[in-house]
């Protein structure tokens, strides 16, 4: 694909855009396009009056924040016009790649979104503005995975973090505790403008913003500038991604979405720890995919102390595992004991004291040296 040179959208550009979707103009659909690619966009003006100039748009009066996203009127906010020219313009690469990633795993979050119901299903797309869908993400914070969790509030929504997993990671798990967080933010604020705020900056920092500025909703909040910029933006850039999202073609930004490697996945259960490399030789499933969809797994192992782990794998190779799953498992056993190893004590001896082979405990911990363990180090004896 050839180097296209983008610059900031002026504001004449997008009133185009948001006319032709109002009044469903072909025409001007069709020339959008061009409009992004021509000289155009170095000579529009920015001087632009949504009063006036976005009289097309519907009104946003007696509209909630999710209505107004999707009929687009969510554009007459300056903020989100802002967004939406840096993200088509500046930020356009992680755009592109948010989306091309948003394909693998938005089907996961959306089955989870239906099963808890009270919860609007746009709001299964905030891994965009948070990670750009990307799971191993990190930020400047230490906030982790699709949903961008620190490491606290894991504790809270029950989600693991060891040196085998960290689920914030875990597509399900994350989710699932993602919309726990967001659903009791709801509760608090009655106000999902409210609840993304709080979601960026925290519960007692939005509630202490409102007391202290007596703002009874999220635009009085805004116009107080309390919080933080990044949380006074979050909210409208989470608007101004979602419809972008909505309006792929519009934007002129769907070509540049590649197709996902594997779009179908299934769940299986792992009755014993396995090593990645041997479930991808039985499968035929490459372990790059593997991890790709399991990205909470530390280690090219799973944990040793579970039991019935599942692992997400590709539909089409569901029946090849079942076929071949007897042969997986390398160590089996009744019961696990997890072991903190002493000063002087090797694996060999530590096998001896629970009459156990020393490969056994090498395989289930993953261990590359089995002459380098350290006091204090954790390992887990297959009894």
């Amino acid at each position: 694909m050839k180097n296209k040179k983008y610059v900031p959208f002026p504001g004449f550009v997008l009133f185009f855009i948001l006319v032709s979707v109002i009044t469903a103009n072909s025409s001007v659909l069709t020339r959008f396009p061009q409009i992004v690619n021509s000289g155009m966009l170095q000579t529009g003006s920015n001087k632009i009056n949504p009063a006036q100039d976005f009289y097309f748009l519907p009104e946003l009066e007696n509209k909630n924040f999710f209505e107004s996203i999707n009929d687009m009127s969510i554009c007459r906010y300056k903020l989100v016009r802002k967004f939406i020219n840096q993200y088509l313009s500046e930020a356009r690469s992680f755009l592109a790649n948010g989306l091309t990633r948003s394909q693998r795993y938005l089907p996961v979050i959306k089955e989870i979104f239906e099963k808890y119901g009270q919860i609007p299903e746009e709001l299964a797309l905030l891994p965009l503005l948070e990670s750009g869908f990307n799971p191993y993400a990190t930020s400047r914070s230490k906030a982790v995975g699709l949903w961008q969790i620190m490491k606290p509030t894991s504790r809270d929504l029950g989600l693991k973090i060891n040196s085998w997993v960290d689920e914030r990671r875990d597509i399900e798990k994350s989710t699932e505790a993602a919309v726990r967080h967001l659903c009791s933010l709801y509760k608090i604020f009655n106000s999902w403008e409210l609840a993304l705020a709080a979601y960026n900056g925290g519960a007692a920092r939005v509630k202490r913003a409102m007391i202290k500025t007596g703002a009874e909703n999220f635009e009085e909040l805004l116009e107080s500038e309390e919080l933080r910029r990044e949380t006074n933006e979050f909210v409208h850039r989470f608007a101004a991604l979602a419809v972008i999202y909505r309006n792929q073609e519009l934007f002129d930004i769907k070509s540049e979405v590649n197709a996902p490697e594997i779009a179908e996945t299934e769940n299986i259960i792992l009755a014993f720890p396995v090593r990645i490399k041997d479930l991808s030789g039985i499968t035929g499933v490459p372990q790059d995919i593997i991890k790709m969809y399991n990205p909470e797994l530390k280690k090219n192992v799973t944990p040793p102390y579970e039991k019935e782990y599942s692992v997400r794998i590709p539909k089409h190779s569901v029946s090849r595992y079942n076929k071949n799953k007897s042969k997986l498992y390398a160590v089996k056993f009744k019961k696990l004991k997890k072991h903190i190893v002493r000063e002087g004590e090797s694996l060999s001896k530590i096998a001896k004291t629970y009459k156990t082979k020393m490969q056994k405990i090498i395989q289930i911990n993953n261990l590359k040296n089995p002459h380098l363990i350290k006091p204090g180090q954790e390992i887990y004896v297959p009894l």
